[in-house]
This record gives structure tokens, sequence and C-alpha cells, in this order.
């Protein structure tokens, strides 16, 4: 009997199984790898956008910290050590973002120095972020202007024109302590050019002192650049940053006394009409400038130590107006509270910064 051998093969529709979920499985590690990779992609994505976040809010702190620094150095001379001054502590910025529809708030520790050269500060200021790591250093070159010029304090009475018709017996002092005579250069009272200093001669008629007076340079028709540095724009500008520098329009006048020996003042006065006028022997250390082509001081109740200046003519200058050079020593002087000296140089400085100069050093 022959035995009959019976070959066994898979049916079509198991091979069509096998084959499908070969081909599932494929695709299902394909997606497993796709998503892994959007996911690491995300992350990365997420993680990016956080540092650059982070680098913008630190930017933003360390801007502010520039201007923290630039402000205290406009009041301040730093003390350099291989010129550069040591680090001094700024406050601490918190900065706040809406990212995700949420505010979320990061404090910045900051920080500023200063680089000398020659005549230039080179500012420095420094926000880091809580985590050590997100940093940004930003610097700006400046440069100080002095507002005063050299001549500014070189008589208490400085006028552009003439003075005429005084009345009373107003007191001005020059003469330098325990009755020296006046530094060379330096005079009581200083007119224009071919203008005569007139009807003074009650001026200290009741301490005896003499007068000495000068003149400004022949056709000198406007002493603003005698008295400054700074252009009247620059100069009202300065008065609305420095506490130092105050400018009063018409109708306006100051309220109390300003200045003192250690921080002199400027005081600018576009008028010099009744609505301006100075009562109460107010007290000013430093300059008072009227920037007006003629004043009619009648009335007026004042007490200037340093240097009081009309861009004019000056008629009816008063009993109760006191001026005193910048130099007399308080034992010596007439002004009551005497003040003591001042030297021309503590005057705020203009700072200026230098443009191009401005620079983000660092930013991580």
């Amino acid at each position: 009997m022959s035995r009959r051998f019976v070959r066994l093969s898979a049916r079509p529709s198991q091979q069509a199984g096998y084959l499908t979920v070969l081909i599932v499985s494929i695709i299902a590690l394909l997606a497993l790898f796709a998503s892994r990779s959007a996911t690491v992609v995300s992350t990365d994505i997420i993680e990016s956008a956080g540092a650059d976040v982070r680098s913008a809010e630190a930017f933003y702190a360390a801007e502010r910290v520039l201007v923290e620094a630039l402000e205290w150095l406009s009041g301040n001379t730093p003390t350099y050590t291989d010129n550069v001054s040591s680090t001094r502590v700024g406050t601490s910025v918190v900065v706040s973002n809406g990212l995700a529809g949420a505010a979320i708030d990061r404090t910045y520790t900051t920080s500023y120095w200063y680089f000398q050269s020659g005549d230039n500060v080179r500012v420095f200021a420094r926000a880091v972020g809580p985590d050590g790591k997100s940093s940004s250093i930003l610097s700006q070159w400046t440069a100080t202007q002095s507002t005063v010029t050299g001549a500014a304090l070189k008589q208490p009475l400085g006028l552009e024109g003439g003075l005429s018709n005084v009345t009373g017996t107003p007191d001005i002092t020059a003469i330098g302590a325990s009755g020296s005579s006046i530094p060379a250069g330096n005079y009581t009272l200083r007119v224009g050019d071919g203008e005569e200093g007139g009807s003074y001669g009650n001026l200290n008629s009741s301490n005896g002192e003499a007068i000495t007076e000068g003149t400004w340079t022949a056709g000198d028709g406007d002493i603003w650049d005698d008295y400054f540095d700074l252009t009247r724009a620059e100069m009202q500008a300065l008065a609305s940053s420095n506490d130092a520098v105050y400018w009063f329009g018409s109708g306006e006048r100051p309220s109390g006394d300003l200045g003192s020996a250690t921080e002199p003042v400027i005081v600018i006065m576009n008028d010099c009409s009744s609505s301006n006028k100075i009562t109460g022997q107010k007290e000013f250390v430093g300059i008072v400038f009227i920037d007006q082509s003629s004043c009619a001081l009648q009335g007026w109740s004042m007490k200037v130590k340093g240097s009081f200046a009309v861009n004019g003519d000056v008629t009816k200058l008063n009993s109760n107006t006191y001026l005193e050079a910048h130099y007399v020593t308080s034992g010596d002087s007439a002004m009551s509270p005497a003040a003591d000296s001042f030297d021309l140089t503590v005057f705020p400085s203009n700072l200026v910064a230098l443009p191009g100069t401005w620079t983000d050093t660092e930013a991580n």
C-alpha cells in the first residue's frame, strides 16, 4: 500500500494577517519615534523660548540699573582703583512678563561700576537672574560737562547793562577773610562794556566797603555764556532732573531758601515782573540769574551768597538785598544766618552720554 504525503502550507488569509501585524508594528514604532522626536523638539522650543524670555528680562533689568548708575554718577564722583571703581550694589529689580497668559515675577540682583579714561567714564550695569545663569551686562561711555564758567563767581553782582537809582542801603560784601582785599581778578560789581555802574553811592554804605567795578568783554550783549557752559535748553533740561538746578518761568518764583555751601544751587528766572518778585529775604547759596533785559528790583528782599546776575539793566536795588562773594567765610559774613564759603567745583555737572558708545556686552 502506498503512502501519500500531503504538504501543508499557510493559507493566504494567514499570510495577510502576519503582514498586517508587521506593518502595524512598524507604523507604531515610527509613530513612537516621531512622537519622541516631536516631544524633544517641543521641549527644546519651550526651553529656548524660556531662555529667550529670561535673557530679555535680564537685558531690561540691566537697562534699568544702567539708568540708576547714570543718575548716581550725575551727583557723585566714584573713587577709582586702577581705573576701575569698586562695584556698587544696585536695587533689586523685579521683572514681570505675561508668558502663557500669567504674570511671572523674577527678581534680578543688580550692580554697577565705572571705568575712567581721561575725561570720560564708562558706566557698567549688570543684572543676574535668580537661577544665577541668566544675566546681562550693559555699558555706556559718558562725559561730564561743567555747568558754570570760571568767571561766574568773580563778582557777587553781575549785570549785562548798568546799575542806577539805588534806593536804601543794599549791602554787597566782596572782601576776603578778616577784611583783606578782594582777590585779583574779582570784583564787587561787574557791568556791561561801556555801561556805568552809575549811582551806586548807597551800596555798602552800611559797612563802608569800597567797590571794585569791572566790565565784561567788549560787545558782550548777553552774559549767559559768561556764567554758564550750558545752553539755555540744556540748563532747562538739567533742571528737570537735578535738584541743584531750578528753572522759573513767567509768574513763577522760589518759595523758600535754596542751596548750601556743600550743595550750591543755580536758580534761573526768566522774568522779574511783580509776579516773580522774591520777598521775605529768602536766602540763596549759589547763582541767581535773571534772564531779563531790564529789572526794577524795588521791593525785592533776598540774600545771595555767590553771584546775583541780571542779563540787562537794574534799577531800584534796595535795602533788603544782601549780596556776598562765595569765598567770604562765615566768620566775616554779613548774612544771617552766616553761610560758609564754597568752591566753584561743587556745582552740579551735566552728564552727557557719548553717542554711539552704548553696548550690550553679555546676555545669557
